[in-house]
């Protein structure tokens, strides 16, 4: 009679998946589910919970990593702002200390810099973002 309790649990993860994203209570809603089959099987309570952490401890080791791999073959941080850290820019204003204005990529970006005035017009790389702004110092090629 246990089934309907792990089915529940196992909506809920899925539910919370939705504003997460990030694939563990997904793994935990399948568990629960190999919980709820088991629960079909046998009224004990140890084997379901057994079945449970067994099934999350394989989903959430193998399963999960995978998945997030091939959601995002580029790296978690690709998707996002911190993606932009080590991305060349080009400066469209004087950039110092406190203000300044950088393009990477095709996006424009407010900036500042780590070494003191940027001239307009040069190549810059992003070491580092802070909230909406990018924190760039003077590109210097590698030899």
């Amino acid at each position: 009679m246990t089934w309907y309790i792990w089915l529940i649990i196992a909506i809920v993860c899925f539910i919370i998946e939705t504003f997460t994203v990030e694939f563990t209570f997904l793994m935990l809603g399948g568990s629960a589910l190999v919980a709820t089959g088991v629960a079909f099987g046998t009224d004990s309570l140890v084997w379901q919970v057994l079945a449970f952490s067994v099934a999350s401890l394989v989903l959430i080791l193998f399963a999960r990593p995978w998945a997030l791999k091939k959601m995002n073959p580029q790296g978690p941080a690709a998707g996002n702002v911190y993606g932009q850290v080590g991305k060349h820019a080009r400066t469209l204003t004087g950039v110092d200390d406190r203000s300044g204005r950088v393009k990477i990529g095709g996006d424009v970006w407010s900036a500042r810099s780590t070494v003191g005035f940027i001239p307009e017009g040069a190549d810059v790389v992003v070491v580092h973002i802070d909230g909406a702004t990018a924190v760039v110092a003077p590109y210097t090629p590698q030899s």
